[in-house]
């Protein structure tokens, strides 16, 4: 069972799968789920592990999803879910949040004009792909869309550690983001 990461912090929940094992077995190990509606099965595995994590925080969860796509649980809690590469996460608050989790590339690097401010100046893939990952949180942390990842969105001018806090601006409001490697890849959230 590749439960990579449980953790308790900020009054959050924070789970991470690693999906190492095949479609059958992640179908084994939630029964009653239907993922036929998927086309991939990368999208399957997703899906699965995404329920297996919630299911591993609370027995009695069911996760939905509103008309704009952003989850929801069953007993009011907040919940916001990422994935990348083949790593899952889940984070259940009692405040709204949002999470993202990248692999660290170059492909950041590429898009930096989407999304990077003009202050940051000295980037390399990890910086900017941490960048990426904190503005992805804050837009599911958002669940409304309509997000100007330049605009709306400053993440000041920070020196890049394995784990941290930053407090950015959203819309002329401060966010707190908290982030953390996960072997190869930015595990960031954002709440208030």
């Amino acid at each position: 069972m590749p439960l990579l990461l449980e953790k308790e912090e900020n009054n959050n929940t924070v789970l991470v799968w690693e999906i190492s094992e095949p479609l059958e077995n992640l179908i084994s190990l939630t029964s009653n789920i239907d993922c036929s509606h998927l086309k991939s099965d990368k999208r399957k595995k997703e899906f699965l592990a995404c329920r297996i994590l919630l299911n591993h925080f609370d027995k009695n969860l069911k996760i939905s999803y509103s008309e704009n796509g952003s989850p929801n649980l069953n007993n009011h809690q907040c919940v916001s879910v990422s994935h990348s590469g083949d790593l899952v996460c889940i984070i259940i608050s009692d405040e709204e949040i949002g999470i993202d989790i990248e692999k660290i590339s170059e492909k950041s690097l590429r898009l930096k004009e989407k999304f990077i401010n003009s202050h940051h100046t000295k980037l390399n893939k990890e910086k900017s792909t941490l960048i990426w990952c904190i503005k992805e949180a804050v837009f599911k942390f958002h669940k409304i869309g309509n997000v100007d990842f330049i605009k709306d969105i400053s993440v000041p001018e920070f020196i890049l550690k394995e784990n941290g806090e930053i407090d950015i601006s959203f819309k002329n409001n401060t966010l707190k983001s908290y982030y953390f490697k996960v072997g190869n890849s930015y595990l960031a959230y954002v709440c208030k």
